[in-house]
């Protein structure tokens, strides 16, 4: 198995990233530690090659990339593949078969990921609503 290597310029260009939107503060301080010692080896003009190694600096190199729509998104994803898995096996598709469309949607999926705020602002709405 080929693996690719990890150099300098790619380890400094997340690092900075993960600065500007706040990722690099979430990380462990391992992770923190691996990463400095590899923009540290890398910055002799050597790649890392150790198939572990690339692959680990690969999932903090993603991490550090990571944008807020991104986390909304795959929030949203996951809960989408949950209520799909859920209404093959009620067979609530049977009697809502639109939801099936609107759970491919990525719009809806969006919505997903926020219900919290959906279920506030459907609140407010509501409140609105009732005549005083």
């Amino acid at each position: 198995m080929l693996t690719k290597g990890i150099t300098y310029k790619e380890l400094i260009a997340s690092f900075k990233k993960g600065l500007r939107n706040g990722n690099w503060r979430k990380l462990r301080f391992l992770d923190k530690a691996l990463y400095r010692a590899a923009m540290g080896y890398a910055r002799n003009g050597r790649s890392m090659m150790n198939g572990k190694l690339v692959e680990k600096l690969l999932e903090l190199v993603a991490g550090l990339k990571e944008t807020k729509g991104m986390r909304i998104f795959k929030g949203g994803f996951e809960k989408a593949v949950e209520l799909l898995g859920k209404g093959e096996e009620n067979g609530m598709f049977a009697w809502l078969p639109s939801l099936r469309h609107w759970l491919k949607d990525l719009d809806y999926i969006y919505l997903l990921a926020g219900d919290g705020a959906v279920k506030i602002f459907v609140a407010q709405i509501n409140d609105r609503m009732v005549p005083r």
